[in-house]
């Protein structure tokens, strides 16, 4: 969890899920719009050739999980945070047919929250690219494909929703970067899949985050819980068969952490296309 600020200390939920089962950031009175309707046949104009090409990210070191897409390179796009702390060698991708890929590179960029992976074989499916949208459209009809947290499937999930805004984010020395505020039921584990046009079926986004207010005072009660390591000791074993042990305060931040992740206020954040347009080029990509 990171912390922002914005004029006003916000707190930062990062949208992933344990395995074994959004950062975001806005001051707690945020008034939030209401969702646009969407017609089934509208929201499946692109699904048959995007469900192909969007994969579960698995970090095995962190036992965290979250989405990626196949990028017309042939590497995996995704958001950085879906992998930070993991190797190479940590990470899995599954088709929607079961198909483990493993990776042999990260190539990320932790301010703009996108990472490149590069797969080990060739992924079958939907290639995909990132279309030129700027500025952004506010109303326009949007939905994410990816793997909220709960669900085991290996077919991506469809959420739909509509652009509401746009948001700029300062963390400290870093460049400022500005988000797409989507008003969609973006979850744990969706981060890193892909933000569409419902009109045309393009790709005009990467899911980033979640709004996930709390108090401030909360926030630091559940970093202190998180980080107590004494009293009554609890021995666990994560999905990859690791040990780990527990104090009591542990488990109830880790358990806190976990319920605060699930509240859907319907509201997230997306990547703007311009940053991940650039983040592209910079490793000589084409979108």
């Amino acid at each position: 969890m990171r912390n922002a600020s914005l004029g006003a200390v916000v707190v930062v939920g990062l949208l992933l899920v344990p395995i074994s089962a959004c950062k975001g950031s806005e001051p707690s009175e945020v008034q939030l719009p209401t969702s646009a309707q969407v017609t089934t046949d509208i929201a499946g104009k692109a699904a048959s050739s995007v469900r192909q090409g969007v994969l579960r990210v698995i970090c095995k070191a962190t036992n965290m999980g979250g989405t990626g897409f196949l990028h017309r390179s042939g590497n995996v796009l995704t958001a950085a945070h879906v992998v930070k702390g993991c190797s190479a060698q940590d990470v899995a991708l599954v088709t929607i047919s079961g198909q483990v890929f493993a990776i042999s590179s990260i190539d990320a960029d932790d301010v703009v929250d996108l990472a490149l992976l590069k797969p080990i074989g060739t992924i079958p499916g939907q290639a995909l690219s990132i279309a030129p949208v700027s500025p952004p459209e506010i109303g326009m009809q949007v939905a994410t494909w990816g793997y909220p947290g709960g669900y085991s499937g290996l077919a991506p999930l469809l959420s739909v929703g509509y652009l509401a805004g746009t948001q700029e984010f300062k963390d400290g020395s870093n460049p400022a970067v500005l988000r797409w505020v989507v008003n969609a039921a973006f979850n744990g584990g969706n981060s890193g899949g892909p933000v569409l046009s419902l009109e045309n079926g393009s790709i005009i986004g990467v899911v980033d985050s979640k709004l996930t207010p709390v108090p401030q005072e909360i926030a630091q009660i559940l970093e202190v819980l998180q980080k107590q390591q004494y009293g009554l000791q609890y021995n666990g074993t994560k999905a990859d068969g690791t040990a780990v042990t527990y104090s009591e305060g542990q488990l109830i931040g880790e358990v806190l952490q976990y319920l605060r992740g699930q509240v859907q206020l319907v509201i997230g954040y997306s990547i703007a296309p311009d940053d991940i347009a650039k983040f592209l080029k910079a490793r000589k990509l084409n979108p």
